[in-house]
């Protein structure tokens, strides 16, 4: 009988043990998925008030890959400019800046396209993005 309390109070602690570390210490998937849920204006701060060099990510506000990629620019410190390409003026902006760079693929463009360094990347991997910044 002492050995199964024992057990149920082991068990109760590990449980509670987990639980803290999931509520006040979430893991880079968690804060990815409640990025996910946020709008992109939530993430960065507009695209205008960003002084100095920064990244800058061309993508939609319901582009999984392009909130995906703000969201670890965002973990890592390093500083964004988004730019929305649903807005007419930034879209005419977008294809004339990028059309002739390289980063179109089979007639369209993967999201989020991303000037960091001098370079333009269809759809890179974030830490490929931090190294270039970060080493720029």
């Amino acid at each position: 009988m002492n050995r199964t309390i024992v057990l149920l109070i082991i068990l109760g602690l590990a449980g509670g043990l987990l639980h803290a570390k999931r509520t006040f210490f979430p893991s880079r998937a968690q804060l990815a998925r409640e990025a996910a849920t946020l709008p992109v204006s939530a993430l960065v701060p507009p695209a205008h008030t960003v002084r100095g060099p920064a990244v800058d990510v061309y993508g939609r506000d319901g582009c999984g890959y392009t909130r995906g990629m703000l969201a670890d620019l965002q973990a890592a410190g390093v500083p964004v400019r988004y730019h929305d390409i649903d807005v007419p003026s930034v879209e005419a902006q977008f294809h004339a800046r990028f059309q002739h760079e390289g980063v179109m693929r089979n007639g369209a463009y993967e999201l989020p396209i991303v000037a960091v360094a001098g370079q333009s990347l269809a759809r890179p991997g974030s830490d490929a993005v931090i190294y270039r910044f970060r080493a720029r």
